[in-house]
This record gives structure tokens, C-alpha cells and sequence, in this order.
């Protein structure tokens, strides 16, 4: 339990450091496991919202609430992880 706690808590790192930014509206991070990338967020500083590209499923969601962004990732990270 204390993985999946610290592997949430790393998720909510990066993205309170999106936030904080200072070089750039758009602000853009990867999200990698095993070596690929599963995920790109982009976070919009003007307007404060989340998107989020699942590059297996070709998907965006959208979020204005960074604790829900930290869970739709840690849920599709874990989703791979548990295929695999």
C-alpha cells in the first residue's frame, strides 16, 4: 500500500510543479513506463485545466481539479502495469 501511496504522491509532485511553472502558458509532461510513453498532460496556466492524451486508447480527458488529474493518471499507469 505505501508504493501505490508514494507512486501518488510523485504523480502530484509533477504536477504542482506544472502549476508553479513560470516558462509558459502551456506546460507539458510524460508520463513513461517501461520506456514508452503512455501519457502526455498538458496543463493550461491561463485558464487553470488539465489535459490529459492516452496514447494507447487515443483519448483526452479533461479536468479542472489537479487531485482528479493524480488519479485518472495513477489509474491508467497501474491499468498497464497490472497487464503486464
Amino acid at each position: 500500500m505505501s508504493e501505490e501511496k508514494s507512486q501518488l504522491q510523485d504523480i502530484l509532485k509533477r504536477l504542482f510543479a506544472m502549476e508553479k511553472a513560470k516558462d509558459g502558458r502551456f506546460q507539458k509532461r510524460r508520463f513513461d513506463l517501461y520506456g514508452l510513453e503512455l501519457l502526455q498532460v498538458t496543463y493550461d496556466q491561463e485558464n487553470q485545466d488539465w489535459d490529459i492524451l492516452d496514447h494507447r486508447l487515443k483519448k483526452h480527458y479533461h479536468f479542472d481539479d489537479v487531485d482528479l488529474v493524480a488519479i485518472e493518471i495513477y489509474d491508467l499507469l497501474r491499468d498497464v502495469q497490472l497487464t503486464f
